[in-house]
């Protein structure tokens, strides 16, 4: 079609009042309200705002290039993970996920916990794939040495996550001056060491703003450790990666991934950062989306939860198999998570504008709520004497543990519908192909013992008294 033809088309001038009239018209009696959507946090959104001008700029760590697309190596058996790395690697992914068994987010599987192990998949990848490391701090360590010697100069996230080790576990964990030890050893590298990670808390059934909080929260208390220890409050920034999970509500995460770099920026100037810098933020679909039944509408959920982390300005994202519900994903399952984003990246050219949201007053209004009401959660965590005292006292475990109840009734009732599951089913389930079944694996957080001191954040998330 000739461009001119829409340059020239004139459209008459309307505003919310007309175009409500005929949405009523179209409703033919039914409420409008109907139409009006509610978050798990309560915030209600509706069909229509006006558009927003003037608002910060929400971008990646580095807006000129595209996210990185990040694929999942959990293969227990390393000879076969070994050969998917390569795999991945050479049709599009420029990032890898290593994980380790038992970690918060191997769901079920995971190579083996030894430097060794690590070593053979990541041996012989380009110094331009950058590495996430999903192991415990001991681990870690080795699996970093390792990495150091092979003489590349990659990008490494190492990603030590105590906090959500703790919430995982019913081992305490105290967050101390003894996180320096952890995080001195890493200098060289380009990338982070620790994680703030929120997808333990969503996988548990937390809200959009718990999880939101959890990270905020699981930060802070890095902050307070890296004080007792002589760490710069920009020192345990640079040194911190963040995680949250995304999932087929779009416009929520959206929001979501949005506010946390919002919020992210306010905790820095809280703390006295002059120059507040960018987040490395990783997305990963989310794990409690995934249904068991009719596997194959799981690929479009994670489509559109992937294109939710991109317009988000996610740094790298990640895509689960739609099979991981089932088990071990197979070559064409796993083929089909990375190519997922290498068309949202290569033909959809989705990374071409740094914030797509941006004026966008629907969005906008959903991300000021969003950050507004994890950072009241935040402040709650805060008062019952931090992450790690909140997770003691089962206070955290308790909200988020009420949110899942109420989802789980709204899905019984029909009220909150799953396609292919309780809308929709299939009347015959195809089978799934997985090179493994998946074992059950437990992720609802359980606490740890100890707690944190005193907090002095006691304005609203925009930094204004409360």
């Amino acid at each position: 079609m000739d461009a001119r033809v829409v340059r020239a088309a004139e459209f008459p001038a309307t505003d919310e009042a007309r175009w409500r009239s005929l949405a009523e018209k179209a409703l033919k009696g039914a409420d409008f309200d109907s139409l009006v959507s509610t978050t798990d946090d309560g915030i209600r959104y509706g069909p229509v705002h006006p558009g927003r001008e003037g608002g910060p700029l929400i971008a990646r760590a580095e807006p000129t290039r595209p996210w990185k697309i990040a694929q999942r190596i959990d293969d227990p058996e390393i000879s076969r993970a070994t050969e998917q790395a390569r795999e991945d690697c050479a049709n599009g992914a420029d990032c890898l996920v290593l994980v380790a068994e038992g970690t918060c987010g191997a769901y079920g599987f995971g190579l083996p916990s030894s430097a060794a192990a690590f070593s053979q998949v990541f041996d012989g990848l380009g110094a331009d794939t950058t590495i996430r490391l999903e192991a415990s701090a001991m681990a870690a360590r080795g699996i970093a040495d390792a990495l150091s010697k092979s003489g590349t100069d990659r990008s490494v996230h190492v990603g030590v996550d105590p906090v959500s080790a703790a919430a995982a576990t019913t081992q305490g964990f105290e967050l101390d001056g003894r996180l320096c030890t952890i995080v001195e050893p890493f200098g060289g590298f380009a990338g982070t060491v620790l994680k703030a990670d929120g997808r333990i808390a969503h996988n548990a059934g937390a809200t959009e703003a718990q999880e939101l909080a959890f990270v905020l929260a699981a930060l802070t208390g890095y902050l307070r450790a890296g004080e007792k220890g002589a760490m710069t409050p920009e020192a345990v920034f640079t040194a911190t990666a963040l995680g949250v999970a995304v999932d087929q509500n779009q416009f929520l995460s959206i929001a979501k991934l949005r506010a946390l770099r919002l919020l992210h920026s306010r905790l820095q100037i809280a703390c006295g950062v002059s120059e507040p810098r960018a987040a490395d933020i990783h997305a990963e679909t989310s794990f409690r989306m995934l249904t068991r039944l009719d596997a194959e509408t799981n690929i479009l959920r994670n489509t559109i939860a992937a294109f939710a982390a991109g317009v988000g300005a996610a740094d790298s994202i990640g895509i689960l198999p739609h099979t991981l519900s089932h088990g071990l994903p197979d070559a064409f399952a796993r083929r089909i998570a990375r190519n997922t984003q290498v068309i949202l990246i290569h033909e959809s050219h989705l990374d071409h504008v740094a914030d797509p949201s941006s004026g966008s007053g629907g969005i906008e209004a959903l991300t000021d709520a969003l950050a507004e009401a994890a950072w009241k959660e935040f402040q709650a965590i805060e008062g019952e004497g931090g992450i790690m005292a909140s997770l003691a006292a089962g206070a955290l475990q308790g909200r988020i543990a009420e949110a899942r109840t109420a989802r789980a009734e709204a899905i019984a009732s029909g009220a909150l519908p799953i396609v292919g599951t309780t809308l929709f089913p299939a009347k015959e389930e195809r089978p799934v192909h997985v090179l493994m079944p998946r074992p059950d694996a437990q992720t609802e957080p359980r606490g740890s013992r100890r707690g944190l001191v005193e907090h002095r954040l006691s304005t609203d998330w925009k930094g204004e008294a409360a």
